[in-house]
């Protein structure tokens, strides 16, 4: 779980994120947590990683909410939760889709209620893929995806088994990678990342897709390649 925790009392912030850390090290769940003490510091970071952000709704120059829909116009898939001591904030919440509150008053009792929720909130998203387009976001199973083409241009086509076929996204091929890292994806070469469920063989320096399509694999890194798909496929037979 990468968190992020942003409330103007720094001694409350760190509070929270012992909590959290004791919490997760109980579930046996991994945290990177970072700590911000202000909106526009937390507006200022770089959250293309963060998965859940812990906001105080009360705070000096913007509140939470102020700041949550700033964020949720950058990062349409974060889990917002807010922390504050007033229920009367809840209706607000919903104009960012916040995720859940939790009241300062009920810390100690509530808050690994809320962390189960996320953390199964984060078990459903990691079985979809959300892939940024001029038209908007279009979130796709990720057992969908065959196969993600990187082009010359900054463009990508993720190649699909749904009726929208091959679907085009601005953006890097390395960085969509990154982002598909431990989700079943293999990087072929430069221009090449497969979803091994579709993999049917890998022979030749080629790689056989369930769609019929045949794909060329990197020659000096083929070994690995190779040794990757087993390895994935003897954990999924």
């Amino acid at each position: 779980m990468i968190a992020a925790i942003c409330d103007d009392n720094a001694a409350a912030a760190q509070k929270l994120k012992s909590a959290i850390a004791c919490i997760c090290a109980e579930k046996d769940w991994p945290l990177e947590a970072e700590v911000y003490t202000s909106p526009g510091a937390i507006l200022r970071a770089d959250l293309s990683k963060t998965q859940v952000v812990f906001l105080d709704i009360d705070m000096p120059q913007m509140s939470g909410l102020e700041a949550a829909a700033q964020l949720r116009q950058e990062y349409p898939e974060l889990i917002i939760v807010f922390v504050t001591s007033y229920i009367e904030y809840a209706p607000e919440g919903y104009r960012v889709n916040a995720f859940r509150y939790l009241l300062k008053q009920r810390m100690d009792t509530e808050l690994c209620g809320v962390m189960c929720d996320v953390q199964k909130k984060l078990a459903e998203s990691a079985r979809t893929f959300s892939i940024r387009t001029k038209d908007g976001i279009i979130v796709l199973p990720l057992n969908r995806i065959l196969y993600i083409e990187g082009t010359a241009g900054r463009e990508v086509l993720f190649h699909t088994e749904t009726e929208r076929g091959v679907i085009s996204a601005a953006g890097r091929l390395s960085s969509y990678g990154e982002e598909l890292s431990g989700k079943g994806f293999l990087k072929l070469q430069k221009s090449f990342i497969a979803n091994m469920a579709h993999i049917m063989k890998i022979c030749n320096y080629h790689v056989y897709m369930s769609s019929g399509e045949v794909l060329k694999a990197s020659e000096s890194n083929y070994k690995e390649i190779q040794t990757a798909f087993l390895r994935w496929k003897g954990l999924h037979l």
